[in-house]
């Protein structure tokens, strides 16, 4: 398998006086939940923030979870920004990408999602709004690289639409891993937190 890297995107707006990743949900921060369902076969993971403030802030989980924060102003940007900065940080074949704020994510799915790109360029999930969600998706390191060298004015939809060999998952394919599809709840507001707080009480039924 070829050695892959995770990237945790954290760099969104917190609230409740607390960065987004570090919002408690049942008695421990949210990026906590993400961190625990990497695959084991992911051997670096980065922490991605766009500001000093928050790469304080990640400092001492990061050290927990043997994981390296890297920061940069391109977060701030698009998420064609976002995305080719975190596969250019990144040095290994395959990356994994995974937003802070969706603490109901499974281990069964980001495994799949690593897995797959072993065969494919990249691999992409779509919601029920069949949105493609790039940043919770795997890729292959050098089409994507090549991709965004080549394109420099392309938003994200279009040029993946050039890179060969790119797997897209419905929402409906991906029932077989989360049935309800709750992966794709994210945290954004105190209502989130009571829902996520809920459904883990009453685990995930």
């Amino acid at each position: 398998m070829k050695e892959s890297t995770a990237v945790i995107f954290a760099n969104m707006k917190g609230f409740k006086g607390f960065e987004r990743g570090l919002i408690p949900i049942a008695g421990k921060p949210m990026i906590e939940y993400v961190l625990d369902v990497i695959p084991d076969e992911v051997s670096n993971i980065f922490i991605a923030v766009d500001d000093e403030k928050k790469a304080e802030a990640y400092k001492d989980l990061a050290e927990e979870y043997w994981a390296k924060i890297i920061l940069s102003d391109n977060l701030l940007g698009s998420i064609r920004s976002q995305v080719e900065f975190a596969i250019s940080a990144s040095q290994t074949e395959s990356v994994l990408l995974l937003p802070c704020d969706s603490p109901l994510l499974t281990r069964d799915f980001t495994t799949f999602l690593v897995e797959a790109s072993q065969k494919f360029s990249a691999v992409l999930p779509r919601n029920q709004a069949r949105e493609t969600i790039y940043n919770m998706a795997s890729y292959q390191r050098k089409p994507f690289l090549e991709a965004f060298l080549r394109n420099r004015e392309e938003d994200m939809d279009s040029l993946v639409k050039k890179v060969q060999k790119v797997l897209y998952l419905s929402s409906n394919s991906l029932k077989i891993f989360d049935e309800k599809l709750l992966m794709f709840l994210r945290v954004s507001n105190p209502s989130d937190v009571q829902r996520v707080e809920s459904i883990l009480r009453r685990g995930r039924k």
